[in-house]
């Protein structure tokens, strides 16, 4: 008999596992081959649990084995089932001469094997679908969708995140708060549409005047925000300065007629703040007195 911690893999694999002698006598197998064919026991003949080709395959196969070792599969007949066609399913270096692995259900049925195949396939489908589906409720749920720039609530979980390492490391951060000049007279004078595709084209300026690392959002309305990681008041005043003249230079073209796009903008920084809120509020009394100095300007919180 094998050594206690030999037999207990063997006990314990899952797949049927048989220890023989020469004789073809039981040495060892596990508790699931013996569950399947009842003459697996120890000390029984494994033969006899074999159909008359694959006990003269295996006998056959032992009287030219001069190693003692067979890795040959076996055609197990499971009472009250069909023949299967089992696989090896492991060698197991032991001191008895033979070691037969075969595999648990792996079914000949040839329709059976295709309709795996095709379950599997729909499987692998409806998890591709699956991720796309929640890459986009992901995205519905962190997008203006009519910008595609954060939304508000996106926005300001990464804000927070943002201030939370601003306050680790101290490095400054700056402040743009932007809102479209007249914004209701356009929707007035040239329709909704008209004031949609005014707020995608700040939108896509906004974008494209950041670095990879700064933050932008609409906030609602025909308000944005950007906030900007390691940017001191002059920093955040020249992307202000650069977005107003990107809008005056590049009005909105492809409509009825040509729309001219102005922004009131202000600007703030970290320093002197304790609270990201305090920040936001500095930047909005800046925006305040861009418009009550006459619109179209970038005014910088003092």
């Amino acid at each position: 008999m094998a050594d206690r911690m030999e037999s207990v893999l063997v006990e314990r694999c899952p797949d049927f596992i048989v220890v023989l002698d020469r004789d073809l006598h039981v040495l060892e197998a596990s508790a699931a081959l013996r569950s399947a064919v009842p003459l697996a026991s120890p000390g029984r003949e494994f033969a006899l649990s074999l159909d008359e080709e694959s006990a003269g395959r295996l006998i056959a196969t032992l009287a030219s084995d001069q190693e003692g070792t067979s890795r040959m599969p076996l055609d197990l007949i499971h009472r009250g089932r069909e023949r299967l066609i089992p696989t090896i399913y492991r060698f197991y270096p032991l001191e008895h001469p033979i070691v037969c692995g075969v595999g648990r259900e792996g079914a000949s049925d040839a329709g059976m094997v295709d309709q795996v195949a095709t379950l599997n396939r729909r499987y692998q489908e409806s998890l591709a679908q699956l991720a796309s589906l929640t890459g986009k409720l992901r995205e519905l749920a962190t997008t203006d969708s009519l910008t595609g720039l954060f939304n508000r609530r996106a926005f300001m979980d990464r804000a927070d995140s943002e201030w939370t390492r601003h306050l680790r490391y101290k490095h400054p951060v700056g402040c743009v708060m932007l809102d479209v000049d007249h914004f209701k007279s356009i929707n007035d004078t040239h329709g909704h549409a008209t004031g949609d595709a005014v707020l995608q084209h700040v939108g896509a300026l906004v974008r494209a005047s950041l670095r990879t690392s700064d933050l932008s959002a609409r906030l609602g309305g025909d308000e944005f925000v950007a906030l900007m990681p390691d940017s001191t008041l002059e920093g955040a005043y020249a992307l202000g300065e650069r977005l107003l003249m990107r809008l005056l230079g590049r009005p909105l073209s492809g409509l009825e007629r040509e729309v001219r796009v102005t922004a009131s903008i202000g600007v703030a920084t970290s320093e002197g703040c304790t609270t990201l809120d305090q920040l936001f509020a500095r930047a909005d009394r800046a925006l305040y007195q861009a418009k009550q100095a006459g619109r179209g300007c970038v005014v910088k919180d003092q």
